[in-house]
This record gives C-alpha cells, sequence and structure tokens, in this order.
C-alpha cells in the first residue's frame, strides 16, 4: 500500500515551486507573478497583495481577478478581514465574507465569500502589507495551510522592502501626494497601452467611478474623443500634442452614462524607461450652462429689443394717426359748426323792418340741420368705434330682409349721388331669400358706410349694390362697387385701420372721420363674416362682404320679425299726416330740450304737461291717475337733478302706475337700454331725438293703451 505524503511536505512542494517560478522576478512583474501563483497554488479565484499607506489604508499592488493583474485600487483596511490580519498576523473566514464586512466595496465587487490572509512584516516587525487570497465560494479546504503563505509573505517582504524608501524620500512621496489629492482638478497619469497607472480622488469624483474601478479603466473609455482631437491638433500625430502640453476641450463619459465637458491639458514624461502621459482635467460643464444661459438671454434681449423697436415704430405710426385724426376732427367739426352758429347770427339778427324771406330762411334752417346731422355722424363714428373697441357691441338675430334693407338704403343715397351726377344700381339675385336670420341694425350701418363712401368718393359713373345668396354655405355676398378715384396699392393694405383715410388730401377734400371702415370691418367680423377690398387708382373700387345668414324657418317668416324703418319715405307721409290726440307728461330738466320736444308733440297733436325734475314728474303723474285722467305717455329723461329717471320710473311702478313711460337719454350704449328696461320703462329713445321715430313710438304705446 502506497503510503499518502503528508499535507506539509505537499505545501513545501507548492512554495518551493511557486517561489522558483517568481526568483527572477521582482518588483511588479515579481507582484503580477506572486498573486497569480498563489491563486493557482491555494485553489482560489483570487488573490492579492497590498502595501500598507497610512494607519488604515492599503494600496493594491497587483490584484488577480480570475482573468487578469490589476494595480492601483485603494480600499480601508478596517472594511476588509485585512484589519485582523494586521492586528493578529493571520485570519482565515471560510464562509459570508461580505456578511461581516459590509462596507467593503472591493470584497462585494469581486463577490467573495472565503478569505486567507498573512501579515507581510519587515524584519523589524514592522507591518509592510498583507498578502491575501480570496475565494467566490467557502475557502478550499488546501488554502487554509499558513505555510505556503508564509513562505510567499517572507519572499514578498524582502521585494518590499527594496521598494521602501528612505524616510525623507517617503515624506517627500506623502507631500506630493497630499499635494495632488488636494488638489480640484482631475489628475491621470496613463501609460503606453492607454490603462490609468496613477489618479487622484478628484478624477474619481469626475468619472464616478471608485480606486479599483479607476485602476481597471482605459483612458479611452473615460475621453473617447481625447486621442483624435489630439491627432487633429497635432497635424496627424496625437503624440506631438503631447509633447506640446496643448489644451482641448470635450466630451467625457462618467461611469452611470452621463457626458459633460471637461477642459484638458494633456501632456508627457519617462518614467524608468517607460513613457507615460499626463491628462488633467477641469469639469466645464457649469460654465457651459452658465454661458449657454447668457446666450440665451442675449437672443432673449434680442429679441425684446427687437419687439420694443417694432412697438415703439407702431406707437409713433398709431400717434401720428392720431394726431392727424385729431387735426381733422377739429376740421370736420369746425367747419359745419361755422355754419351751424353763423346762420343762427343770421336769423338772430334780421332787422324787424327787413325780415329775410321764406325762402331764405328756410335755406338757412336747411344748412343748419345739414350741419347738424353731419356733427352727429361724426359723433357716432366716434362712439361707434369706442363701443366696438370695448367690446359693448351686442349683435342680435333677427329675422329681417337683406333686399329691403339694400333697396332702403339705395333710395336715401339716392339723391345725394345724383346730385354729382352718379347713378346708384342695384343688382340682386334671385337666390336672395325675402327673410334671413341677422342683426338688421348692423347691416345696414355696414352697407350704410359701404355705399356712402362709394358715393362720396365717385365723381362720374356709378355705384352699384350686388348681393347673392349660396345656400348650400348659407352665406350672404354683398358688393359695392364703384367707379371713383380708386385706391393706391400701398394705401389699400391699411384702409380698415382705425384713423386712416387714404392720405391728409382725402380728408381735406372729401372730410369724414377715417374710422367708417375700421367700424364696418369689425361689425363685419363680429357677425362672423369676412370683409374684402380690392381697387385700382383712377378706375373705382369693390368691397365684397361675406356673412353668415341662416334661412327664417317657413313658420318664421313673417313680416313681423322688422319693421319698416323710420326713415322710410312711406313713413315719412304717414307721420307728417299724423293728428295724434292725447295728453303726454315730459319730465326733462333742459329748458332748450322742453322747448323742442314740446313744439314736436303740439304740433303733431298732443296736450302736453312739462316737469323740471323726476321728483315733480312722479307726483304729477300720480295725480293725474287718482283725478282719472291719466297721461297717455311718460316721456322720462335719464339725468335730471333731485330725482333721476330711473328713481322716479322705479317710484311711479312702485306706486303701481301701469301707463307707458319711455325713456329719454343721450347714452346709446346697449347696457343702458337693459337699464332703462329694468328699472320699469317700456321703451328707449336716444338723443338728439329723431322727430319721427319719438312720434312713431309715441304712437304705437298711445294706440296700446287705447286698446286697453
Amino acid at each position: 500500500m502506497k503510503q499518502r505524503t503528508p499535507k506539509a511536505t505537499k505545501a513545501e512542494q507548492r512554495a518551493r515551486a511557486l517561489l522558483e517560478q517568481t526568483a527572477s522576478a521582482s518588483g511588479e512583474s515579481f507582484f503580477s507573478a506572486l498573486v497569480r501563483g498563489l491563486a493557482r497554488a491555494l485553489g482560489t479565484r483570487f488573490a492579492s497583495l497590498g502595501m500598507v499607506r497610512g494607519d488604515d489604508e492599503i494600496e493594491c499592488l497587483a490584484l488577480w481577478d480570475g482573468e487578469q493583474v490589476v494595480r492601483g485600487a485603494r480600499y480601508r483596511m478596517s472594511d476588509t478581514p485585512c484589519s485582523v490580519v494586521a492586528e493578529e498576523g493571520y485570519c482565515a473566514v471560510g464562509d459570508e465574507v461580505a456578511g461581516r464586512y459590509p462596507n467593503g466595496s472591493l470584497l462585494a465587487e469581486l463577490g467573495v465569500r472565503g478569505y486567507v490572509g498573512i501579515a507581510i512584516r519587515d524584519p523589524e516587525g514592522r507591518l509592510l502589507g498583507v498578502l491575501n487570497a480570496m475565494h467566490d465560494g467557502p475557502l478550499p479546504a488546501s488554502a487554509r495551510g499558513r505555510e505556503l503563505l508564509q513562505s510567499c509573505a517572507n519572499r514578498a517582504a524582502i521585494e518590499l522592502a527594496q521598494m521602501r524608501s528612505p524616510a525623507a524620500l517617503e515624506a517627500s512621496e506623502a507631500l506630493a501626494r497630499g499635494i495632488l489629492e488636494s488638489m480640484t482638478d482631475a489628475i491621470l497619469v496613463v501609460r503606453s497601452d492607454g490603462t490609468v497607472a496613477f489618479h487622484n480622488g478628484a478624477a474619481c469624483e469626475l468619472f464616478r467611478i471608485d480606486a479599483h474601478g479607476m485602476a481597471r479603466a482605459a483612458l479611452s473609455q473615460l475621453l473617447p474623443e481625447l486621442e483624435h482631437a489630439a491627432a487633429e491638433i497635432g497635424d496627424g500625430d496625437a503624440s506631438e500634442s503631447y509633447r506640446r502640453r496643448v489644451n482641448i476641450e470635450l466630451a467625457a463619459n462618467t461611469r452611470d452614462g452621463e457626458t459633460i465637458h471637461v477642459a484638458v491639458t494633456i501632456g508627457a514624461f519617462e518614467l524608468a524607461g517607460e513613457r507615460l502621459r499626463t491628462v488633467v482635467l477641469r469639469n466645464v460643464e457649469r460654465r457651459r450652462r452658465e454661458e449657454q444661459r447668457l446666450r440665451g438671454y442675449a437672443r432673449a434681449l434680442e429679441r425684446a429689443n427687437s419687439d420694443l423697436e417694432r412697438a415703439r415704430s407702431k406707437a409713433e405710426r398709431a400717434a401720428a394717426a392720431k394726431t392727424e385724426f385729431l387735426a381733422n376732427m377739429s376740421h370736420e367739426i369746425r367747419t359745419p359748426m361755422t355754419a351751424i352758429l353763423g346762420f343762427t347770427d343770421i336769423l338772430l339778427e334780421e332787422e324787424p323792418d327787413a325780415p329775410a324771406s321764406a325762402a331764405e330762411r328756410a335755406d338757412a334752417l336747411r344748412t343748419i340741420r345739414r350741419n347738424g346731422a353731419y356733427l352727429l355722424e361724426i359723433l357716432n363714428d366716434i362712439l361707434d368705434f369706442s363701443k366696438i373697441e370695448a367690446n359693448r357691441i351686442e349683435i342680435e338675430q333677427l329675422a329681417c330682409s337683406p333686399r329691403r334693407i339694400v333697396a332702403e338704403l339705395a333710395e336715401l343715397m339716392r339723391p345725394r349721388a345724383q346730385a354729382k351726377g352718379v347713378a346708384v344700381q342695384v343688382a340682386l339675385n334671385d337666390t336672395v331669400p325675402e327673410k334671413l336670420l341677422s342683426d338688421p341694425v348692423r347691416l345696414r350701418q355696414i352697407l350704410l358706410n359701404l355705399i356712402g363712401n362709394a358715393v362720396k368718393f365717385t365723381g362720374t359713373g356709378r355705384v352699384q349694390i350686388a348681393m347673392r345668396y349660396d345656400p348650400l354655405d348659407q352665406t350672404l355676398e354683398i358688393d359695392v362697387e364703384d367707379t371713383g378715384i380708386g385706391i393706391a396699392a400701398n394705401v389699400l393694405s391699411e384702409v380698415f385701420e382705425p384713423f386712416r383715410q387714404g392720405d391728409s388730401s382725402m380728408t381735406r377734400r372729401f372730410g369724414g372721420t377715417g374710422l367708417g371702415l375700421a367700424i364696418t370691418k369689425r361689425l363685419v367680423e363680429r357677425l362672423g363674416g369676412a370683409i374684402t377690398a380690392t381697387s385700382h387708382l383712377g378706375q373705382g373700387s369693390l368691397f365684397r362682404v361675406r356673412l353668415p345668414a341662416h334661412r327664417v324657418p317657413a313658420a318664421g317668416a313673417t313680416d313681423g320679425g322688422e319693421a319698416d324703418t323710420p326713415s322710410s319715405g312711406g313713413l315719412r307721409a304717414a307721420l307728417r299726416g299724423l293728428r295724434a290726440h292725447g295728453r303726454v307728461l315730459v319730465v326733462e330738466d333742459g329748458p332748450d330740450n322742453q322747448r323742442v320736444i314740446r313744439h314736436v308733440l303740439e304740433r303733431a297733436g298732443y296736450e302736453v304737461t312739462i316737469a323740471e325734475n323726476g321728483l315733480i314728474g312722479v307726483e304729477l303723474a300720480l295725480a293725474a291717475l287718482d283725478d282719472g285722467t291719466p297721461f297717455s305717455v311718460v316721456l322720462m329723461d335719464v339725468q335730471m337733478p333731485v330725482l333721476d329717471g330711473f328713481g322716479a320710473t322705479r317710484r311711479l311702478r312702485d306706486e303701481g302706475y301701469r301707463g307707458p313711460i319711455i325713456a329719454l337719454t343721450a347714452h346709446a350704449l346697449p347696457s343702458e337700454r337693459q337699464r332703462c328696461i329694468e328699472a320699469g320703462c317700456d321703451a328707449f329713445a336716444t338723443k338728439p331725438l329723431d322727430r319721427l321715430v319719438l312720434l312713431e313710438t309715441i304712437a304705437q304705446y298711445t294706440q296700446k293703451a287705447s286698446a286697453q
């Protein structure tokens, strides 16, 4: 039977074989061969040799990770079993190393479970380092032999002792390392094969890699663009850029996948016959972001300045337009006022013994009325534009007859056009229904502005109003075309802008506010439509309006939806022949207005009673009611002293007064109309009073009262 060899003899054989293999090596080559051979001899996956640096730090001079030898990692002894080795000289952990030492990052990274280590000491007994064997499973029984570890540790002690420098050199090294570690710039020393030979702590922070990972990193992974950039700067030779110590700004890759921008200074030197390269890096990401932010601020400032310049230019143009508008308005208002005041003075200054003839007086009065009506048009334009700009125009949808509206307006404008030798023509397509849903008041205003402009700016020829209806789109299309002076191309784009009227000479020649087309465009848009203009200078203009207008259902296609306009010829004739009867109470504080209203009503046949304020009006109305002779209608001015029209109306209604009350006000806003109705008024009439409208309104309510 073959005799078994004692374990000690096997350990000695393994130690002898390992030492023979490393006998000719020294320095780093010895450490590399030692850890590689030690792992094989003990049957472990890993082996390492570390040198003590300071009180609690070990620098890994060689680590066999199962595939290759790496170096440079640093770790704390207190986080690993090396702390036991340092105190007791030897330590073996069969399993669960990570559980005992949870802070050992190197152990966790390698997946170490079993461990054995021995101290490396100099002849005086000072601790030089630690020799370790580690396994990713339970520690093999063959690895527990202390003799082999001790033999290898003795040999390693010789190499480490030779590496240990005198005290002064060691202090100098500590000083240099302290300086490098205190620097905020990241520093790498790179071997000729591209691996990292040295790094400081700032490099680990920059690339977010621990010391062990940094020792295994390749420069091409950390700075993939560096070699290409260095070659470009060095005219194809990267080594030339290292020799010249050039500066480069490029992207660096962190371990967690983020890209950051760094400023890099590269250089080169020789050490122990090996050519090494230095790479000094500074994180410029914050500076780059600040620069980008500043560039963004600069661009925003440029845009703001540009917008401000455009706004300033627009404001200057608007100010110039409004200045011109005010000058025009001064002219437009003063001209008719001159005629009104002048002819009024003529009538007042008549000599008793030489009175003017009836024809002269009638001509003077017509002149006064014509200029007064023109002043009212100007004021209406200004007020309408203000209401539109304030979004206070209310739009209604009523059954109306566009055919009738066009016919009436053509009839209204025909005398003015014929006086100039201009024909007014109407072309209504058969497709236009008799009744459509729209706002008749705004439709009249739109067409009156367009037809009035066409007549104003046409000296000879014709003005034609054409109307078509598209039943599929339910759209009403109206053309107002003239053969007038036309509009220049550079002015056509601005004709719908407020305060614009071609040029100043236009205003002087034709008059007007320059608001008519601006009002027309806004009214068209409020009705949901669109307006366009085409023109040729000296040949005429065409304004086209397209409005949504639904057919009126058969049940609603009656004539009750829209009354004849008060200005129509038939209504004028009817009211001239009207001899009304009844009593009217006029509650009005203005003496001049009292006289005008009394004159109009008494001439129409009414008996008139005047009240100077709302309080007197309430007393007279209630007294007449108590006497059994109530007034047929009460005309109630809104703004009065003592008690205004709103308060007087509410007081009458509270006292049980049920007779018709018609409000009189100079305010034409829809909100004012609603306010009057809410106070208890039955109807609403605006100042200056239209005689025909006023008499028609009174007649309407007196007839209702008689029928009841």
